[in-house]
């Protein structure tokens, strides 16, 4: 207190003695100091908002090329598993991730260990965003199997090598870079203050009043710039929770994405009190078609209704997230048979959507979680297997994980690349099984099979290369080799004068929508010499149609302008049976054998009976399969059945072996069984 006083006492003698000039001169100073001091402090405030906000672009900015590396994957995926289209978006999500990339370079705010992690790590930053990004931009140009291949390089990189850890490695590096340029211009702008507030306190006695203003003007300025900070601080949190959420969440339907799965399954993994856990892979069948025939909007709608319909199914607590375009998981500590008996009974019925009853099939591929003992890639990849097994199969079914099935999809898989070879070499061929008119038992036609002889696993029937080649899309490629080759054969055989052949060409619903089917199709008929009543074409009941406007409805339209039958085959075994009859320029159905088998027994019979005299008033012919026994031919032939096929007759042939058959029952009476 006197040390105070004794300063105070000395101010008020210096202020005394001064004259008016001096005294002017001291205030000048003094106000021109303050100012000087403000105008700093000013500065610095608009300094922290600059860096604020740079900082917080950037932060963003990795941020986004996290999520465009993520589309990057996703669409890839979709490319290659549904729909050539999603590489026009492959690129616009490459060339924004390159865009992100050379803002982040050219951003304001670097750290020294923002510099070694981009240029100059052993394997810096900035080369492997450059890799990954040349390495996504080449993905459309090659084959199939390259394709995959640079596609699992990708999901390597990006995921599992570190890429991905690596952005957002950096991301913290900023914030914590932010941090610190702010933490130092706020002690800058503190220090700033307290001279301040200390000179004003010495300069009250001289220049009370102007002092007073300023401070006063002073402090409202500080208050609406440390509101501005706050307002930026807590946009800057929303921002993060958003991004958070994004990260870590499916867009479309909300649910856990794959990394958020990833880290609860390593979570649990790594806690000894996890109870056992069940993880269940679940894959739709089918989607694609929903998505090419329905749209893609509606398909999201499927998605969204499937993704309600799984969590129903499960507690709160567990977990249901969307991996993939039409992939989910579930991961519950309920018993693996109740969980896959609720799932299939809530999707027994079809889902409405959009007033359309669309029936959704799946399926699961599952195994048990244990504590400790794997991996969260580890358990992912497993119970994929254990799906894509599942989906081998025929879909539909449930497949427990076991280490044998290694083996098994990698026979799949070199069957898938075989299939290839083997269209091209022909090693796929026509085989022919008579079709007989039940009314005087004389040869009316005969339907085409395919069988595969394969150069080391031998004759194979199509359930046994089926699933292969319509995951691979080979579908269409093979029907068309089989087509020619078969009407090569007919031709030949009415050279021969052996018979004036009529055969029946299976097409699958993928050939029926393929835009390019009619003109192939009349090509390789003009081209073998056929007439167009030689040849009948039979539809699955399974192929879906929406529309008059549909692809597949359009081929079948066209198809029946040419002349050419058309018979829906596989009768009774779908859900649509009798809406097709309606909506396809029909000349016939194939009965299923299913339907056939029974007869004559009385329920089997009344079946059979409701449907012949419903094929006779819409003026359609039907040709029963699965004809064993001239009892069923008799029952059949006197209910109106005009046609029949089976064991009973003949079994499948190879040409040659079927030209024998023609050479000897040429004009005769054919007797089943």
């Amino acid at each position: 207190m006197k040390l105070l006083g004794s300063i105070v006492r000395g101010v008020v003698r210096y202020i005394a003695r001064a004259n008016a000039e001096r005294l002017w001169m001291h205030y000048s100073i003094a106000i021109f100091i303050v100012f000087a001091l403000l105008f700093s402090t000013h500065l610095v405030n608009r300094s922290i908002i600059d860096r604020s906000a740079i900082a917080t672009k950037t932060i963003n900015t990795i941020s986004n090329q996290v999520l465009l590396g993520h589309d990057i994957i996703d669409f890839a995926e979709a490319a290659l598993l549904e729909n050539d289209r999603y590489f026009e978006v492959l690129g616009d999500a490459v060339e924004a991730f390159e865009q992100a990339h050379a803002q982040i370079i050219t951003a304001e705010i670097w750290s020294e260990d923002l510099q070694i992690l981009y240029f100059d790590a052993d394997i810096p930053l900035n080369g492997r965003i450059n890799a990954f990004a040349d390495m996504a931009a080449e993905l459309p140009g090659g084959s199939p199997g390259v394709q995959r291949t640079t596609l699992n390089r990708l999901k390597g990189q990006y995921l599992y090598d570190g890429l991905k850890e690596n952005l957002l490695h950096a991301s913290d590096l900023l914030q914590a870079r932010a941090r610190t340029e702010v933490d130092r211009l706020s002690n800058l702008q503190q220090t700033l203050i307290q001279a301040s507030v200390l000179l004003l306190i010495v300069e009250i006695f001289v220049i009370f009043l102007p002092a007073q203003l300023i401070v006063r003007s002073n402090i409202r300025q500080l208050r609406k710039q440390g509101d501005v900070l706050r307002r930026s601080e807590a946009k800057l949190q929303d921002a993060n929770g958003q991004l958070e959420h994004l990260i870590n969440h499916d867009a479309l339907t909300g649910l856990p994405n794959r990394a958020a799965l990833l880290s609860y399954i390593n979570k649990a993994l790594n806690d000894q009190n996890t109870p056992d856990l069940a993880v269940l892979f679940i894959g739709l069948d089918g989607f694609k078609s929903i998505n090419d025939t329905a749209g893609h909007d509606f398909g999201d709608e499927v998605l969204i209704a499937v993704a309600t319909t799984l969590k129903s199914c499960v507690d709160d607590d567990h977990i249901v997230a969307r991996v993939g375009g039409d992939e989910f998981v579930v991961i519950t500590d309920e018993a693996v048979e109740v969980i896959l008996e609720r799932v299939r009974a809530s999707l027994a019925e079809p889902l409405e959507i959009r007033g359309r009853r669309m029936p959704v099939e799946m399926s699961i591929g599952h195994l048990e979680l244990s504590v400790g003992e794997s991996e969260p890639l580890a358990v992912m990849a497993d119970a994929g297997l254990a799906l894509q097994v599942a989906k081998n199969l025929g879909g539909g079914r449930a497949q427990k994980f076991h280490s044998q099935l290694r083996d098994e999809i990698g026979s799949f898989k070199e069957l898938q690349l075989e299939l290839i070879d083997a269209i091209k070499n022909g090693e796929i061929e026509p085989w022919f099984q008579p079709q007989i008119r039940l009314s005087d038992g004389q040869l009316h036609g005969a339907e085409v099979l395919a069988r595969w002889r394969h150069p080391k696993r031998g004759l194979l029937t199509p359930d046994r290369y089926l699933p292969a080649a319509e995951q691979s899309g080979l579908m269409v490629d093979m029907d068309h080799s089989i087509w020619k080759s078969a009407m090569k054969y007919a031709r030949g055989w009415e050279l021969a004068q052996l018979w004036r052949p009529c055969i029946s060409l299976n097409a699958a619903p993928a050939t029926i929508s393929d835009p390019y089917m009619i003109e192939r199709f009349l090509f390789e008929l003009q081209k073998s010499g056929l007439a167009a009543d030689q040849v009948v074409v039979e539809v699955l009941e399974t192929t879906l149609i929406e529309g008059k406007d549909d692809m597949a409805a359009i081929n079948i339209d066209s198809l029946a302008e040419c002349g050419i039958a058309l018979e829906l085959d596989d009768f009774g075994t779908g859900y649509a049976s009798l809406s097709k009859l309606t909506q396809l320029p029909l000349s016939g159905i194939k009965l299923d054998r299913a339907l056939v088998a029974p007869l004559p027994d009385h329920s089997a019979d009344s079946v059979v009976r409701a449907i012949l005299a419903l094929t006779t008033e819409l003026g359609l012919h039907v040709v029963a399969e699965g004809v064993e026994e001239d009892a069923q031919a008799r029952h059949l032939s006197s209910r109106g059945c005009a046609f029949g096929q089976g064991y009973g007759y003949a079994k499948p042939m190879p040409p040659d072996e079927f030209a024998t058959w023609l050479q000897r029952h040429a004009g005769r009476t054919v007797l089943a069984g």
